[in-house]
């Protein structure tokens, strides 16, 4: 009779222990949960923040335009392909961030935001293949604009430098944000994957 008691209490202890077990496993698991998604809402931030960066670029830059009439003296045609290539980016941008925020502000369920984020880094990284050769096209058609309306050569050299360095500086940091945001896409992908 005592080796029942024994293997009674036995028994209790273990399903006590058991119990604080799978307790302590279930809290660590909805910790778990919780730090992945604040990892993956940071990761959705930086991306969030990079592109609200290239939207307030382009719209600056749209409302700039007319003013490369006056500063460069380019044809108002010009002008207007700045102004038209300029809200075409700024539309393209906001497109895509918008169907990536909305799926971002949905909440916990995650499978919305990694559909989103396949999607927007896809459009991201193939945007380049339509932005690089109309940028291109667009800085090789201001030198023209500069070199057929500029005073003098020395002038019309010293403010394509001007322009060439600007260019430089802004595409350096443009492809550095670019490859952050991709960083970050690829980085809520895998972790999602686990």
């Amino acid at each position: 009779m005592e080796e029942n008691i024994d293997i009674t209490a036995e028994l209790e202890q273990l399903r006590s222990d058991y119990a604080v077990l799978k307790k302590r496993l279930d809290d660590q698991e909805i910790i778990n949960d919780g730090l992945l998604i604040d990892s993956i809402h940071s990761k959705v931030r930086v991306i969030d923040g990079h592109d609200r960066i290239n939207i307030a670029c382009a719209i600056l830059a749209l409302f700039f335009s007319p003013a490369y009439h006056y500063i460069f003296n380019a044809s108002w045609w010009f002008c207007g392909a700045t102004a038209v290539f300029m809200a075409y980016g700024c539309f393209c941008t906001i497109r895509r961030h918008k169907d990536l925020f909305l799926a971002y502000k949905v909440g916990k369920d995650m499978l919305p935001i990694v559909k989103k984020i396949r999607y927007f880094r896809n459009e991201y990284v193939n945007w380049l293949n339509v932005g690089l050769p109309l940028t291109a096209a667009w800085a090789l058609w201001l030198f023209v604009e500069i070199f057929l309306h500029a005073e003098n050569r020395p002038a019309a050299i010293f403010l394509s430098g001007c322009v060439a360095a600007g260019l430089s500086v802004a595409g350096a940091i443009g492809m550095r944000m670019r490859a952050r945001v991709i960083r970050s896409c690829d980085a809520v992908i895998s972790q999602l994957k686990k």
